[in-house]
């Protein structure tokens, strides 16, 4: 289960995307992802958002 959470920066890097973008894609709930205290962990087995 865990082998399949990453970071914003790591998502980032995988999607081909900012940083910064992960994070607003990741509040506005485009993304499979959680918020633990000020970090989000992100489902990294989901599609590219890029690409929706």
């Amino acid at each position: 289960m865990l082998e399949n959470i990453v970071g914003v920066k790591e998502a980032a890097e995988l999607w081909g995307l900012k940083d910064s973008y992960v994070k607003n894609l990741c509040a506005q709930g485009k993304v499979k992802a959680k918020k633990i205290g000020n970090v989000w962990v992100i489902d990294k087995a989901q599609e590219n958002p890029k690409k929706k």
